[in-house]
């Protein structure tokens, strides 16, 4: 998909658990920005059809799903939303939460997307990545999140291709944020450099 002008977004990158789909919702709720979690876009694909089984077979054991596969819902969901009037690219900026995770999807994105700012929540200890993961099973029925394997199969790929794709940016634009912290501290810091991001929007 090639468009002009590029759509404007923020990418949320950081290991699962880090808590991008914490802030990412949060800052979703500032008008000027449309929150998409990549995953809750796959989850909410008809599990019968087609597109949904070829999801699953990759989701259910911890693996991406391909770069195209992935790439091509998302530019569909994205023009759903334009057609609904949920999303105004010239008033709103994205705010990406697994979008790119690789660096084949950073390239097929290349453009589509206008890349303002890359929040990079940075979180130490695996442990704590784990407990957060399995506490989001236990309230949103991931039963994926609360698999051992399946948690540490996706600690390797994302050390394996989605933090390198960090490295296909400019980076200016790259925030590095301690996660280790309280969601409101680590909220408090990433607002810091939005308001000097959107102040260069104006």
């Amino acid at each position: 998909m090639v468009r002009n002008p590029r759509l404007r977004a923020i990418l949320l990158f950081g290991m699962p658990g880090a808590g991008k789909g914490t802030q990412g919702a949060i800052l979703g709720q500032i008008p000027s920005l449309l929150h998409l979690s990549t995953g809750d876009m796959m989850r909410r694909l008809n599990k019968r059809g087609a597109l949904g089984q070829e999801v699953l077979s990759y989701s259910s054991r911890g693996v991406l799903v391909p770069d195209e596969l992935t790439v091509r819902i998302w530019e569909r969901h994205i023009n759903i939303l334009e057609l609904q009037d949920l999303y105004q690219a010239e008033s709103q900026i994205l705010v990406l939460d697994g979008m790119p995770r690789t660096r084949r999807q950073a390239e097929l994105l290349a453009e589509t997307l206008d890349v303002l700012l890359i929040f990079n929540l940075v979180l130490r200890d695996q442990r704590h990545a784990r407990e957060r993961l399995k506490d989001r099973a236990l309230k949103e029925y991931r039963l994926d999140d609360a698999n051992d394997a399946v948690i540490a199969n996706r600690f390797k790929v994302y050390e394996q291709e989605t933090l390198p794709t960090l490295e296909y940016y400019d980076r200016r634009l790259i925030c590095n944020i301690d996660a280790d912290r309280t969601p409101v501290e680590v909220l408090y810091d990433m607002v810091g450099h939005l308001r000097k991001m959107m102040a260069t929007q104006c």
